[in-house]
């Protein structure tokens, strides 16, 4: 029994030794260029992260310290930690006398090294004691995924380039999946910090200049509260991030973070409201003032559901901002190109009015196989397309294309399966093509571009894991490889290595569709931290076709599907082998 247990333990230590770091989310998401701050990175096997990368150039990770847990802290210590946080609140560090007596029962108090120190706590750290201390836990809405937490220090250089960034975190264990990190040009502005209840809440900030971001993290039940300064007839856009650094979530409890936006007017009246952005949850709320004032600006999930990982990041500008598509996601969505060596017919329009299709005359010329592929979605559009095509004696559609069903779902578009891409046999003639909404819907925002081409052989390979870490001498980081075959291609497919890594196996067989390999290192083991870029290539009508291979992390969709959410390169980690700390005296 004995020995089995032992087994047991060993293999459980093992397997926790060897995973990743889990990074949750990031508090607050962005940072503006020219600024040093210090991020709250939470989420799960963090104890012995050291270090991480951001993405780009001019941005660096300066430290790391990791957050100690807080264990409920018997009655007599309670007291004693809220006595000396109460003189901390009024200007006092100086730590109270420890209770005497046999009431005490400082025997009985619980270690922590924050605790001990609290007089030489910054206020961020101190509001963190206290929302610990103050803040009776629940079991149900805490996530064992997002209970670790790091302070991480970033800086950011005056010329670093504004845009959505990827951080990772690191240790000798492994290496975390991307999550964005915003760079920007403007200021930002924090969330008034945690007070106790027994406190006065702190006043909501103040915004006075524009453009700014306002940065901020939402609790079950919370709403955050900020005050605009605005003008009377000046247009303000506020444009929300939310749902979109977190696109997808395996527990699916609480719930995703479906934001709402509220302003409210010195007499406590609605004057505007946002939820949904068309069919993206992250509301954009275009507001021009009445009349000179203090307008209150309010945030909240709408079902009033919280949670550490809702964290959420408000640009205000001035003016109105139209929707642009390439601004609806963070992470690199790549849209399929049509192949160069055939024909394209390319037809563009708007479903300007609800219920009114669009319709384009297609002159086909040449008898054969054609693919319809509506982009919408994908590029920002809020339409939810539906194609029919009509012969030349009209009657009967020859062919309607809705939803498209993928055996692999990529990309963070959300509902992007809704643009229709489908095969048709057509002979020489002209045809009519109809567009419309599949509910009816309409307006000057829906706009599409309609591709019909010949099919032609190609693919694409996809990954499931973005970052790799070699934890030991010999021992090679694994993933899976996907590759989505398209025109009929259905050969093999060959993983191209580089001047320093292979792949193992090296080709994905011919009507082969996923493929668990290895990532070798050919150089040994140079300490370095990199990002790095790995192609694909297959003989297709007898030439070679090369392909960059999309670097993309696994995640599941609320207990049912899984997505593979686009990462912006390869990152390669060798630097943390774990078979050098095992060499060191006292751990043979």
């Amino acid at each position: 029994m004995k020995k089995v247990l032992f087994i047991l333990l060993t293999v459980v230590a093992a397997w926790a030794y060897g995973a990743d770091p889990y990074v949750g989310y990031i508090y607050p998401c962005g940072l503006q260029v020219g600024t040093t701050n210090r991020l709250i990175v939470g989420g799960q096997l963090l104890g012995n992260v050291s270090t991480g990368i951001v993405s780009g150039d001019g941005v660096k990770i300066i430290d790391v310290e990791v957050v100690p847990n807080f264990p409920p802290a018997p009655g007599s210590q309670f007291r004693y930690l809220a006595q000396w946080l109460e003189g901390i609140a009024r200007g006092d560090r100086t730590a109270p006398p420890i209770p005497t007596g046999p009431n005490a029962r400082v025997d009985e108090w619980r270690s922590n090294r924050w605790w001990r120190v609290l007089g030489t706590l910054d206020e961020q750290k101190i509001s963190i004691v206290e929302r610990a201390l103050f803040t009776r836990r629940n079991s149900l809405q805490m996530s064992p995924s997002l209970r670790q937490r790091l302070l991480v220090t970033v800086a950011v250089s005056p010329d670093a380039k504004p845009g959505a960034r990827e951080l990772r975190m690191f240790s000798q264990n492994g290496m975390s999946a991307p999550r964005p990190l915003l760079v920007t040009a403007a200021p930002h502005e924090e969330e008034a910090r945690y007070a106790p209840p027994h406190r006065p809440r702190l006043p909501a900030p103040a915004v006075t200049n524009l453009p700014c971001v306002l940065d901020g993290q939402i609790m079950p039940g919370q709403t955050d509260t900020w005050i605009l300064h605005l003008q009377k007839g000046r247009t303000v856009t506020l444009r929300t991030v939310a749902r979109e650094l977190q696109p997808y979530i395996g527990d699916a409890v609480p719930g995703f973070f479906n934001p709402a936006l509220r302003i409210v007017d010195s007499n406590g009246s609605e004057v505007a409201f946002a939820d949904d952005n068309f069919y993206h949850p992250d509301p954009v709320l275009v507001f021009t003032p009445p009349s000179d004032g203090d307008y209150k600006l309010e945030i909240h999930d709408l079902l009033y559901r919280g949670r550490e990982d809702f964290v959420y990041s408000i640009t205000v500008e001035a003016g109105t901002h139209p929707q642009d598509p390439r601004r609806v996601s963070l992470w690199p969505n790549p849209v399929p190109q049509p192949p160069q060596d055939t024909r394209c017919y390319t037809f563009t329009g708007v479903i300007a009015r609800a219920g009114i299709p669009s319709e384009h005359v297609l002159k086909v010329k040449e008898a054969g196989d054609y693919v319809f592929d509506l982009l919408a979605r994908r590029v920002g559009s809020p339409l939810d397309g539906r194609l029919s095509v009509f012969g030349p004696s009209g009657g009967n559609p020859l062919a309607v294309f809705a939803d498209t069903t993928n055996h692999v779902f990529r990309g963070s578009i959300i509902q992007g399966e809704c643009d229709p891409v489908g095969t048709c046999r057509l002979a020489a003639g002209t045809y009519r093509v109809r567009v419309e909404d599949e509910v009816g819907k309409g307006g000057p925002d829906w706009s599409y571009a309609l591709r019909v081409y010949r099919p032609v052989p190609s693919f694409e390979v996809w990954t499931a894991k973005s970052s790799f870490s070699f934890r030991a001498r010999g021992a090679s980081p694994t993933m899976k490889m996907f590759v989505i075959r398209q025109g009929g291609f259905d050969g093999a497919v060959n993983l191209l290595e580089t001047s320093d890594f292979r792949f193992s196996p090296s080709v994905i067989p011919a009507g082969t569709n996923m493929l668990q390999v290895a990532l070798v290192s050919k150089q040994g083991f140079p300490h370095s931290v990199r990002e790095l870029q790995f192609n694909a290539s297959a003989q297709i009508n007898g030439k070679t076709q090369t392909v960059r291979i999309q670097p993309a992390d696994e995640y599941n969709q609320a207990f049912a599907w899984d997505h593979l959410l686009p990462a912006h390169s390869f990152v390669v980690n060798t630097s943390a082998n774990i078979w050098k700390k095992m060499k060191k005296p006292g751990n043979e």
